[in-house]
C-alpha cells in the first residue's frame, strides 16, 4: 500500500495541472484548546494522514460536537475535520503539532509523525463511505496544503500504525487518486 500511494504521488507531483488556491477553499476557524502543542520554531510538514471519526458516544454518529467532545476526553485532535456536507473546519493551526497520529512510522522511517504530518479527519462511520462532497472538500484542501508544504505522503492512518488502526474506512483510494490526478 504505501509504495503505490507514494507511486501516486510521484505522478501526481509531476503532472504540472493546476491547484485550487487556499484563498478559495471556505475554511471554518474552530480551534480547540486541547490535542496539540504550540510549537515556536517552523516544523517540516511533510505528510497528510486521512483519518476517520465519529460520535461514538451519542445519537447523532456524524454530528461534529460530539465527535470534539471525544477528542477532549482523549486529548487528541486533527488540524482539520471535514463534516459530511463537505464543510472543513480547522481545529488546530498547521505549525502547530496536533495529537493525531499515536505511535507510528511513514514509509521513509519517520517515527513521531506528529511532528511532521497534518491529520484530517472525515467525519465516518465504519459502515458508510465518504460523501462525495467530502472527498472534493478533502481534494481541495489536499492541494491547497500541497501549495504550502513538501508533501511527500498522503496515507491512510491504518498506513502508519497497520495492526493498530483500520482508518480511513470505507476510503475508496483508487477513486481519490484519479481525482488527484484530475486535479
Amino acid at each position: 500500500m504505501f509504495l503505490t500511494i507514494f507511486f501516486s504521488l510521484l505522478i501526481i507531483g509531476s503532472s504540472g495541472k493546476s491547484s485550487v488556491p487556499c484563498q478559495e477553499l471556505k475554511i471554518k476557524d474552530h480551534f480547540v484548546s486541547w490535542g496539540h502543542e504550540k510549537v515556536s520554531q517552523p516544523r517540516e510538514i511533510k505528510a497528510i494522514i486521512i483519518h476517520s471519526s465519529y460520535n461514538a458516544l451519542g445519537p447523532d454518529s456524524f454530528g461534529i460536537n460530539g465527535i470534539l467532545d471525544e477528542y477532549k476526553q482523549i486529548n487528541v485532535s486533527p488540524h482539520y475535520i471535514i463534516d459530511r456536507d463537505g464543510k472543513i473546519f480547522r481545529l488546530v493551526d498547521d505549525q502547530d503539532v496536533a495529537y493525531h497520529a499515536g505511535k507510528s512510522r511513514l514509509p521513509d522511517g519517520t517515527i513521531n509523525v506528529n511532528n511532521s504530518s497534518i491529520g484530517i479527519e472525515v467525519i465516518n462511520t465504519e459502515h458508510d463511505s465518504p460523501t462525495e462532497e467530502q472527498y472534493t472538500s478533502l481534494l481541495n484542501l489536499i492541494e491547497c496544503l500541497k501549495n504550502k508544504y513538501p508533501i511527500k505522503y498522503i496515507l491512510g492512518h491504518n498506513d502508519i500504525a497497520p495492526g493498530r488502526k483500520s482508518d480511513p474506512w470505507n476510503f475508496d483510494w483508487k477513486k481519490f487518486n484519479v481525482m488527484l490526478e484530475d486535479q
